[in-house]
């Protein structure tokens, strides 16, 4: 039922791509539609509108995929991965693309979109960039939002924590420890959630000077006080919130190393390609209908469509890792494998580039509707992705 594992698994690099277009849509309907809340939406507006959820996609993947050599040491009773070698290849992974990026964003973006390096000499400009530099930014509200160039390097912080904390994540999650990890992680997630900001808040009002808590508009990328609402968000969305969403993947981890030296026969294999085409089937009018306030700050979608939403994650990972037969012919597509392949390059500069274009500088004169702006811009960031995978990425791991 599974077809054999080559090399590269190409629905996992499909899952990647559909994960960046779900997160440059998102965007794209911010920065270049926008709309007012009268205005009527359609099915794909209303789908790229949940476009954050991709993000959510990618945490899952990281989890499923960096604590295999944890689940595969403890099935064979070899020792655990070295945690030195760990971090030596997360480093190679991840620093000289982001870097190139951000020396890039810095130097060539923000003269462009603010006209000067003006706010580098500033506290804020000063906190922004020695904590952009570690990947430390989304530990501290003054640089959560990345001076308005790129705000989606908030998860990139967050995957980073996640990197440090693995080689003490991970052990809890081999063999039979996941039935206590999985649960305790969804606990630690909802209660995070649920009461850190209110509990927190206060306290960091008190305590960082305002010269500090400058916050970046989304849309426009113009500073102001720190809002309570997005302080709000930024709480929430520390890592002890977000940990279920990579307790999953490690959890799912362990399911395909089961499901892979256990032999499973052809029904088991199917069923579980069934539930994740059903899930994707039942996930998008779902997504579709359901209110952006509600994904935000919804107890609902926070208790019970959020974790759902993971769980769906987590079976179309493991399916596309089994390389299931609808799953794969989904995911492992012309399309969706090569933008999979330089997904992290496109993920650091979709976002600058379509503030480029929403201030007309890369626009033709014609060029004046919204999905003639949107395909404009990504094709631009495909391009431009393109060349930063060429340059520092295509000799290193292709997995992860």
């Amino acid at each position: 039922m599974s077809r054999p594992s080559t090399d590269r698994n190409r629905a996992l690099d499909g899952i990647r791509g559909l994960a960046i277009l779900w997160v440059f849509a998102f965007h794209a309907n911010a920065l270049l539609v926008g709309g007012t809340a009268d205005a009527p939406m359609g099915w794909g507006q209303s789908l790229a509108e949940k476009g954050m959820l991709g993000v959510q996609l990618f945490f899952v993947l990281s989890g499923f995929l960096l604590v295999h050599p944890w689940i595969t040491a403890a099935a064979s009773g070899a020792p655990y991965p070295s945690t030195g070698h760990f971090f030596a290849r997360r480093a190679r992974r991840i620093f000289p693309t982001y870097w190139l990026h951000l020396a890039l964003l810095i130097g060539l973006i923000l003269p462009i979109l603010r006209g000067s390096f003006a706010v580098l000499g500033s506290e804020i400009g000063q906190t922004n960039l020695w904590l952009h530099i570690p990947l430390l930014h989304f530990l501290h509200p003054g640089s959560s939002s990345s001076l308005g160039l790129n705000m989606a390097l908030w998860s990139l912080s967050i995957e980073a924590q996640f990197y440090l904390l693995l080689p003490l994540l991970a052990p809890l999650f081999v063999r039979n420890r996941v039935l206590i990890a999985l649960p305790a992680a969804l606990l630690i997630a909802l209660l995070w959630k649920t009461y850190a900001p209110g509990l927190l808040m206060e306290w960091v009002y008190l305590n960082v000077p305002p010269s500090r808590l400058v916050f970046f508009d989304p849309v426009s990328g113009h500073a102001g006080p720190f809002p309570p609402e997005m302080m709000h968000f930024f709480l929430e969305r520390q890592l002890p919130g977000e940990i279920i969403a990579f307790a999953l993947g490690m959890a799912g981890a362990n399911l395909y190393t089961r499901a892979r030296s256990g032999e499973p026969t052809s029904q088991p294999l199917r069923f579980l390609d069934l539930t994740a085409f059903a899930f994707l089937l039942l996930a998008t009018p779902t997504l579709i209908h359901l209110s952006f306030g509600e994904i935000l700050t919804g107890v609902g979608w926070r208790l019970v469509g959020m974790p759902l939403f993971l769980v769906g994650c987590t079976l179309v990972v493991v399916a596309a890792a089994l390389r299931t037969p609808l799953i794969d012919w989904i995911l492992a597509n012309p399309v969706l494998v090569p933008i999979g392949i330089i997904s992290y390059s496109l993920f650091l500069w979709h976002e600058p580039v379509l503030r480029l274009v929403a201030t007309g500088r890369l626009l033709p004169a014609a060029c004046d509707s919204s999905p003639c702006r949107i395909a404009v811009a990504l094709g631009l960031a495909l391009l431009v992705a393109a060349a930063s995978y060429i340059l520092t990425e295509r000799r290193r791991s292709p997995r992860v």
